[in-house]
């Protein structure tokens, strides 16, 4: 293992114990160096990331990392450092910044987890509009959490027209972002998502 593995393997190793919904830790899974197997407190949208205990000098080693392809761990894992990034990826903003005007977003790779950032930018709402038209349809994670943290109407109200659009029920992520626009806008505004996702729903 690579030294920033082997921090983020010890950390994780330390947090375990005092971490109530951290279920499993794997460090023999081949091919990488870590696995977690977590309860529903640490879902992707969910506020809660198994990083939040570690500190700035192991934020940043872990994001920079994560960000340079330092770091062979799973979805599980990569999911909980997109969620580090959208909370203090201004550690690494001098990676992350660049990338966002270098990288081709319409690929399909774990670097669309990165996307996360944007919910610190101050242009973020508006770059994430953008990108909507560009990530393909199995690499929004990244830019999901980013536009669930944003508070921008008109970027909420451009996904609510791409939900419709795109006319698939996206499951848990919908369900959190109309669970989000529910407190912010009225019923019939929501309407057309709504049943979106109960006849996606009904349809599974």
């Amino acid at each position: 293992m690579s030294p920033a593995e082997q921090a983020l393997v010890s950390y994780l190793v330390e947090v375990k114990p005092r971490k109530i919904g951290f279920i499993d830790l794997y460090t023999d899974v081949a091919g990488w160096c870590a696995d977690v197997h977590l309860d529903a407190r640490y879902d992707f949208f969910a506020s809660e990331c198994i990083f939040d205990d570690c500190n700035d000098s192991q934020a940043k080693l872990f994001l920079e990392s994560f960000l340079t392809d330092g770091l062979n761990v799973s979805w599980n894992v990569s999911e909980q450092l997109s969620k580090l990034l959208s909370k203090r990826g201004s550690l690494v903003s001098g990676i992350i910044d660049p990338l966002l005007s270098t990288v081709d977003w319409s690929s399909i790779s774990t670097r669309l987890l990165f996307l996360s950032y944007l919910a610190l930018r101050e242009d973020g709402a508006t770059l994430a509009m953008k990108l909507l038209d560009v990530v393909p349809d199995d690499g929004r994670d990244g830019l999901f959490l980013a536009c669930y943290k944003l508070q921008s109407e008109a970027l909420d109200r451009m996904l609510m027209k791409k939900f419709l659009e795109w006319n698939e029920d996206w499951g848990y992520p919908l369900e959190q972002f109309i669970a989000k626009w529910l407190r912010l806008y009225p019923y019939p505004d929501l309407e057309g998502v709504i049943r979106l996702h109960f006849k996606g729903r009904a349809e599974n």
